[in-house]
């Protein structure tokens, strides 16, 4: 290098390309050299270890990046010292996608269209009441719980209970009675607007009795009154009357199951007996069957389309009855079906494999 630079000294020209790679390298080293030097270097930092034994939980366990900052935000207002243990708070912060809306009450007595495929339970279980105070609402969903129209308006009351039309002779101790309730209930229902101090009710008024019931009264078919066939007898053993899915199950109100399925529908004889109805109806069955199972037992098939046997005819279990359809009160195509012993209703889930 000595013998270089001695050569090109006479020459400035000649010496810039060597100065320009030696300071290159000059660079290169001092770069180096200042990264080493700057890697030992003890630089001074808001260290997790150097705060209060709760401030750890924050910056160990952040539910969220926003948490560590807000950690940090404390100790630099603090002058950069960590703040007093009873400052520190863990933060937390847990996201919920699903957003829970309560049920608030009714405020009143309102009123709900019948729509295609509505029954007593689903109108109930809609407007969160029991079953019962949709039929004890309504006198004429009352009389045939299970056989809705559509289009048909009925009563929503606001809790569950009876709905009372007020009629001449009626007292509140009368009603309270009639429904099993106290008078207090009455007079306190905020929906029944009664003065607690002189309570008064006149013919035609409404009022909502919180907690009433009334008793069933099952709906009765003239029966078959002919001669009946010889040896004909029921096996006590029910099959399925239609293929299909249950649409209303068994309830105070409604004493039988609703199957759905087509119109058209082949309908079977739940067990073998005698034909002890068959034809219109007007209590809102529509086309039915009554099948007399000669052992305390009968079958009720309602809402047929179309049937193909008539009264005192004897019928083997699994025979035709008739087809599914529509008729009467009934907002779809289905078998509304009846098990009776004794002429009392039964759950017939109780008696079907």
């Amino acid at each position: 290098m000595a013998v270089t630079v001695w050569r090109m000294a006479g020459d400035w020209r000649g010496l810039r390309p060597f100065l320009t790679r030696t300071s290159a390298h000059v660079a290169l080293i001092a770069a180096a050299g200042v990264v080493l030097f700057l890697s030992s270097v003890r630089w001074p930092t808001l260290a997790i270890h150097s705060l209060p034994a709760a401030a750890p939980e924050i910056f160990a366990q952040p539910s969220t990046p926003e948490a560590m900052e807000d950690a940090l935000a404390e100790v630099l207002a603090n002058n950069g010292n960590p703040p007093e243990p009873d400052a520190w708070r863990p933060v937390t912060r847990q996201a919920d996608p699903h957003t829970i809306i309560p049920q608030r009450p009714r405020l009143s007595v309102i009123t709900y269209t019948v729509q295609m495929g509505d029954t007593v339970q689903s109108i109930a279980a809609q407007f969160g009441l029991e079953p019962t105070t949709i039929t004890w609402s309504n006198p004429v969903v009352e009389d045939a719980p299970d056989l809705l129209r559509i289009g048909q308006a009925v009563v929503i009351l606001p809790v569950n209970g009876v709905y009372h039309t007020v009629t001449e002779g009626d007292t509140l101790e009368s009603i309270a009675e009639k429904y099993d309730v106290d008078v207090e209930a009455i007079v306190s229902c905020e929906y029944n607007h009664l003065d607690p101090q002189d309570p008064i009710i006149e013919p035609g008024m409404h009022l909502v009795v919180p907690g009433g019931e009334k008793p069933y009264i099952p709906r009765v078919v003239t029966s078959y009154t002919g001669a009946i066939p010889e040896g004909v007898r029921g096996t006590g053993l029910f099959q399925w009357p239609v293929l299909g899915y249950i649409t209303q199950e068994y309830w105070y109100g409604h004493r039988a199951i609703d199957i759905a399925a087509p119109v058209g529908t082949a309908v079977h004889a739940a067990d073998g007996g005698f034909v002890s109805f068959a034809g219109w109806t007007d209590v809102g069955y529509g086309y039915l069957v009554v099948i007399d199972h000669a052992n305390g037992f009968a079958t009720y098939y309602a809402h047929l389309s179309d049937f193909y046997v008539t009264a005192g005819q004897a019928v083997e279990r699994g025979q035709v009855i008739g087809a599914v359809g529509s008729t009467g009160h009934s907002t779809g195509p289905h078998l509304h079906f009846e098990i009776r012993y004794n002429r009392v209703q039964q759950n017939p889930r109780a008696y079907l494999p």
